[in-house]
């Protein structure tokens, strides 16, 4: 498929992006405030129903980020528009940790991880890197792969619940959904069934998050050569550079409290 990049499409694309520059100046590093999420929420990865805003902007995950709950769930929706932070996101997902703040109960926290893609299914996402192209047409095609591959939650520490990941077609009440727009900004949202953190909050309803960026894993046997990594061989091997000098090899995360919001009357 062949795109072109027309001047009214980069006009709007340079209008985008420095829009979203100008808002992550403004923005707390961590939220700050309780959200009561708005009505009629769909985890599908668009940031319309949020009003295209966000609570927050981390330099360290390079996300922007709300989180946000109802009577009966948790939600988080987020958002980038650097390569780095989504070449890092497609090898090893997102990462929402919920951990009880009351360190004297030693509870294990709960995780969910999305989206997760395989190797070759990262490589049919290219067209996301692809500058040339016309941004409504490159995020047509990776929206349509992105619902072949994306098919899967990680889940760790949710009570009843042994599996290491479910589909998100499951009956459980746990959603994730991400989507790329016309300005290549690439959008996730998870949604939290809250029974399956209520052990895990204080008082107030209250408990500690983290939201980690884990990027690419180096599995036994790698070979690292100047930040890149190629298996195969008997031993790690670094060769004038290590996994360092690659960020993608380097999780990054942020770690905040919220507080449940109430529906104002």
């Amino acid at each position: 498929m062949k795109f072109n990049l027309s001047k009214p499409y980069l006009i709007t694309l340079l209008t985008a992006i420095t829009a979203i520059n100008t808002s992550a100046q403004k923005l707390p590093s961590e939220q700050k405030e309780s959200f009561y999420a708005p009505p009629g929420l769909k985890i599908d990865g668009k940031t319309t129903e949020w009003g295209n805003k966000f609570q927050a902007h981390n330099n360290a995950t390079m996300l922007f980020y709300t989180m946000a709950n109802d009577n009966d769930n948790l939600y988080l929706v987020m958002q980038t528009d650097q390569q780095a932070a989504t070449d890092k996101i497609f090898h090893g997902g997102i990462t929402l940790e919920v951990i009880c703040r009351d360190k004297g109960k030693k509870l294990k926290p709960v995780k969910i991880t999305f989206p997760l893609v395989s190797l070759t299914e990262r490589s049919e996402i290219v067209p996301l890197r692809d500058k040339k192209n016309n941004a409504d047409s490159v995020a047509a095609v990776v929206n349509a792969r992105l619902q072949t591959f994306a098919k899967h939650i990680a889940i760790e520490g949710l009570d009843g619940l042994t599996d290491p990941d479910v589909s998100v077609y499951n009956d459980l009440g746990l959603k994730a959904a991400a989507r790329v727009d016309g300005s290549r900004a690439v959008s996730f949202e998870f949604q939290v069934p809250l029974k399956y953190i209520r052990s895990l909050m204080g008082d107030e309803s209250s408990f500690d998050y983290r939201i980690i960026v884990n990027g690419a894993k180096l599995e036994p046997g790698t070979i690292v050569i100047n930040g890149s990594s190629l298996s195969g061989g008997a031993a790690r091997v670094s060769l004038s550079g290590s996994a360092d000098a690659n960020p993608i090899f380097s999780p990054t995360y942020l770690k905040a409290s919220y507080i449940l919001a109430k529906k104002q009357r």
